[in-house]
């Protein structure tokens, strides 16, 4: 127990603080996500994602066997929440925002602090990965299902290869193709301060959307995605690891990166194809504040070689 006290105390306390920060901006000053999310996606996103990989010992082969282990693990997780959900006859609103809480993970702002935090440079590495594609299935498959139009996927697939991320993922195996092993001295500095950057201002971020949160209500939906997103999710991708043979570090940021709460662009999905945005912000809240226990215990049986 006062080890599963201690893995809370440092690596979750620190992660809710920063996020509390920004929580209590946006309750106090009235201040909005948006330029935040703007800067984040375009520039600081991408010089982490940059900087992670160029400075990696990673080979194509183990980035496309986290990569798509990853893709795995969401089409598995959807699927299974989507059988239960159409069991439970729910509205089709409801289904699609509910089904989106089940597989869109929180694996930036949320899953790369804690992946560092608890495991180090070496596991935040992969845990980008497994961020960027997370990132790649949220906008072909969440688009898709938040929209119920097969003909979204073909753009949606496009804006991702057009998104600054991927393109930055791109680049840093480019280089690294080409033998390019060191940057010119400015680049490097520039890239490395935006990347130190990039997690903390995630976190301010995820305070301030979370500072929208209204009311709780249909908490039976919430439950269902909430039990996949902090329960089922870790324990399908304990699996997928022994069957794709992720060992060590990528073992270690892949199963806690499943586990992390409901992304916020949950919301930005449910808005743009008008779902349900406030069965998305109980989804994201409630997995949210219930995550640090979970992702706790996650991280105490991966600690200690349980799982």
């Amino acid at each position: 127990m006062q080890d599963l006290l201690l893995i809370f105390i440092n690596n979750m306390i620190p992660v809710l603080s920063i996020a509390g920060i920004g929580f209590y901006l946006r309750r106090r000053f009235m201040i909005d996500p948006k330029p935040v999310s703007t800067m984040m996606f375009n520039v600081f996103t991408p010089a982490l994602t940059f900087y992670s990989l160029f400075n990696s010992q990673i080979s194509g082969a183990d980035f496309l066997r986290v990569y798509g282990s990853t893709v795995l693990l969401i089409l598995s997780v959807a699927t299974l929440s989507f059988l239960i959900l159409r069991a439970q006859s729910v509205k089709s609103a409801e289904l699609a925002t509910t089904l989106l809480g089940s597989f869109v993970f929180n694996a930036g702002n949320f899953g790369l602090s804690i992946v560092s935090f608890a495991f180090g440079e070496e596991a935040l590495t992969w845990a980008v990965i497994i961020f960027v594609a997370n990132t790649t299935m949220t906008y072909t498959l969440g688009v898709y299902v938040a929209s119920n139009q097969l003909s979204s996927i073909g753009g949606a697939l496009l804006n991702v290869l057009k998104a600054p991320p991927f393109l930055a993922l791109i680049l840093a195996f480019a280089l690294k193709g080409l033998g390019i092993t060191e940057l010119p001295i400015p680049i490097d500095r520039t890239t490395e301060m935006l990347r130190d950057v990039s997690i903390p201002l995630m976190l301010v971020l995820l305070g301030l959307q979370l500072g929208q949160f209204a009311r709780y209500d249909r908490l039976r939906l919430i439950f269902t995605g909430v039990s996949f997103r902090l329960l089922i999710a870790p324990f399908i991708a304990v699996g997928l690891a022994a069957i794709m043979g992720i060992t060590g570090d990528a073992r270690l940021a892949f199963i806690t990166q499943a586990g992390m709460p409901t992304a916020v662009v949950t919301i930005v999905l449910a808005t743009e194809f008008d779902t349900d945005r406030d069965l998305a912000l109980n989804l994201i809240m409630t997995s949210t504040l219930l995550s640090p226990i979970t992702v706790s215990v996650l991280i105490y049986l991966l600690q200690n070689g349980i799982i």
